[in-house]
């Protein structure tokens, strides 16, 4: 198999797994947490985040950095002008070269339209902090948490940072049960809401870098 054919493949399957497994995340999950309440959804939602900031930014750069390889290797073949100068001579013909461009643009767009997502999933993991919860059994069973006195943005970094936390790298445990603290019928229906509103921006996501794959599928049989 030529490196082409390996490139194609690595960077379709990985942009389209990685679509599924977003889109999933939507489907089933998010209705199955908001049926539960935000005591027990809570944790549960914290858990997806930190598994999920590892494995989809990175199939989403890997599939992006295949895609762009494609397009370089597409480019003319005429060794007295530059790399830039060739890229631009590509972009300008359609065909090959835009189309895995654009499977490139599509799975790192996934990157700026997380940003869109941060204060709706900051808000969850500030009341999971203020409830007492933890992002995994571990750190529940470890008594490490990073409860603030306020919560808001600093528990959320800190959370993020695995501040007070067992490490995301060596900590292979399940969600946490539920929350240290019971929460409120208020609290329930907030969650559910912040959640409904994830999970609709989530499938965005899903559809993106979903996209990237299918476009450079398309490219690839063209």
């Amino acid at each position: 198999m030529s490196s082409v054919a390996l490139l194609q493949t690595f960077s379709i399957t990985t942009s389209i797994l990685a679509a599924g497994g977003i889109a999933s995340l939507s489907i089933f999950n998010v209705p199955s947490l908001r049926a539960l309440p935000a005591s027990r959804a809570l944790p549960q939602i914290r858990w997806l985040f930190s598994r999920g900031s590892h494995v989809f930014p990175s199939a989403a750069t890997l599939s992006s950095a295949g895609f762009v390889a494609l397009a370089v290797l597409a480019l003319p073949d005429n060794t007295r002008i530059t790399l830039l100068e060739k890229l631009l001579e590509g972009l300008r013909d359609k065909g090959v070269v835009q189309g895995y461009a654009a499977a490139a643009v599509l799975c790192m767009g996934i990157g700026p339209f997380t940003a869109v997502m941060v204060p709706t999933n900051f808000e969850m993991m500030r009341m999971n902090e203020e409830k007492a919860g933890t992002r995994s059994q571990r750190s529940e069973k470890e008594g490490k948490g990073t409860k603030q006195g306020g919560g808001g943005k600093d528990s959320a970094l800190s959370s993020i940072a695995g501040e007070g936390q067992a490490s995301e790298w060596t900590d292979l445990s399940g969600p946490q049960g539920k929350t240290g603290e019971e929460t409120s019928k208020e609290d329930d229906e907030k969650v559910g809401e912040l959640l409904e509103r994830f999970g609709l921006m989530n499938m965005v996501r899903a559809v993106l870098i979903g996209g990237g794959g299918v476009v450079g599928l398309l490219t690839a049989l063209a």
